[in-house]
């Protein structure tokens, strides 16, 4: 009766446990539930794990996911075209697209002869700025005032891996709401590889003298300060031309983060960093190399480490020790995001399936990319879009890549995770208050201030 009676005991402590653990998991699992928006069920649940401790069974989960589920075809025909002209303008009428085609759009800058620009102002700065060289406004220089708005010139074609692209691969469309006339956003898709070639990488150049970049926090992620509630303010949709996921949150970045005066986690020396100035310029590069803390510093994102610094894949050089990915490995083709900025200081976006980090890094090069930070990852969480107008001021957003999942107004919303916005500038760069990239690192004062010690290289 004795062994009887401890059994039974046994089994109830056994089964309190249990139903402890299920109301557990229960509770919790229906926070988690409650506020994802919009999400599938593999990511509310991916989410659950990694909130409660289990990110590396959730590791495990993905890298066999990527390696048995969800493969990637080797060979074939891409299915979605590289011609974009036709996904930029669906749903608009003649009457919204009339504005542009007055306007008459000019794609070349403003050439200047040499006296012209010995008139103008210097422009360059401290070497480790590198934000846009403004070209001096045609007024300042005292020219005819019918020229076209100063801007950059798109990048030469990505040339594509396989030996006979599709039409239009790698060739620079102009698309989105013309900023005065003139195509701030351009858009290629082009090949990663020879091997995997029924998938395009989708790829997005921005020009920094004509628009202005917007950080904006998330709801829950990167915490702090949170003044716009995750969600673009209304009042400045009709100058949205492309916005795109931010990095990963903010515990899996091995780095920091800074916004408007509040350092939310301290900003960690030699690790990636998108920089956004007052003035709305923005700046991709190493902490404490190429930027340093300055009053004009408005926000600071780290995500890990470059993933290409002057020029170079930082994949697999002999200083890699970077997993790049929150969880999943390098090798894996998943979902993937990057933003890399050019010498000139225009910045290049790739949100695209099935990359490994080796094929993100070779993509930026391609686009002539000096430096580059990875942005969040895996299915759902990649994501970039662009936008047309209506006559009202309304926007009409594109998707990236067709595939990317969700409603195209994500960051437009309230939304739980951050995003930089691409926002038309309202008046021209005419100032030395940015300058144009250059490789050499900067002579920065000994002590760095709002950083802290890192061991990376």
């Amino acid at each position: 009766m004795a062994r009887k009676g401890r059994g039974r005991s046994v089994l109830v402590v056994v089964s309190v446990l249990l139903a402890g653990v299920v109301g557990w998991a229960a509770v919790t699992f229906g926070g988690t539930w409650s506020r994802s928006d919009g999400e599938p069920m593999s990511v509310i649940v991916a989410t659950w794990m990694r909130d409660n401790g289990m990110s590396p069974i959730v590791a495990q989960l993905e890298d066999i996911y990527y390696s048995y589920v969800d493969t990637a075809e080797v060979g074939g025909a891409p299915t979605i075209s590289a011609d974009l002209a036709a996904e930029d303008t669906a749903g608009l009428s003649d009457a919204d697209l009339q504005d542009e085609v007055d306007a008459a759009p000019v794609n070349a800058p403003i050439e200047l002869t040499e006296a012209q620009r010995a008139a103008s102002v210097p422009l360059l700065l401290e070497p480790r700025d590198i934000r846009p060289t403004p070209t001096p406004t045609a007024t300042a220089l005292g020219l005819p005032t019918d020229l076209s708005r100063p801007h950059l010139t798109p990048p030469p074609p990505i040339v594509s891996p396989v030996d006979d692209p599709e039409p239009k691969e790698g060739e620079w469309q102009p698309v989105a709401t013309r900023v005065d006339g003139v195509p701030a956003i351009y858009v290629t898709r082009v090949r990663a590889d020879n091997v995997h070639t029924s998938y395009y990488a989708s790829v997005m150049w921005i020009d920094t003298l004509l628009t202005r970049t917007m950080f904006i926090p998330g709801y829950e992620e990167p915490s702090g300060p949170n003044p716009y509630d995750g969600a673009l303010p209304k009042d400045l949709w009709p100058d949205v031309l492309a916005n795109i996921n931010g990095g990963f949150r903010l515990d899996d970045t091995r780095g920091g983060y800074y916004y408007d005066g509040t350092m939310v986690k301290p900003l960690v020396k030699g690790r990636a960093s998108a920089v956004v100035y007052q003035d709305g310029t923005m700046t991709i590069g190493r902490w404490g190399r190429d930027f340093e803390m300055t009053p004009d510093v408005a926000v600071v994102r780290q995500n890990l480490d470059l993933i290409v610094d002057r020029g170079v894949s930082q994949v697999s050089n002999g200083a890699d020790n970077v997993v790049w990915g929150a969880t999943t490995d390098k090798e894996s083709l998943a979902w993937r995001a990057a933003l890399g900025q050019r010498k000139d200081g225009s910045l290049i976006y790739v949100g695209s399936p099935y990359l490994s980090a080796e094929m993100l890094a070779d993509v930026l090069v391609g686009a002539g990319v000096r430096r580059a930070m990875v942005l969040d990852m895996n299915d759902w969480w990649t994501a970039g879009f662009y936008f047309r107008h209506k006559k009202n001021g309304d926007p009409v957003c594109r998707k990236l890549d067709p595939a990317i999942s969700g409603d195209c107004n994500r960051f437009l919303v309230p939304y739980k995770r951050d995003s930089f916005q691409f926002l038309e500038r309202a008046e021209p760069l005419t100032t030395p208050s940015s300058a144009a990239t250059t490789d050499a690192p900067a002579i920065l004062p000994s002590s760095v201030p709002q950083t802290a010690s890192s061991t990376a290289p």
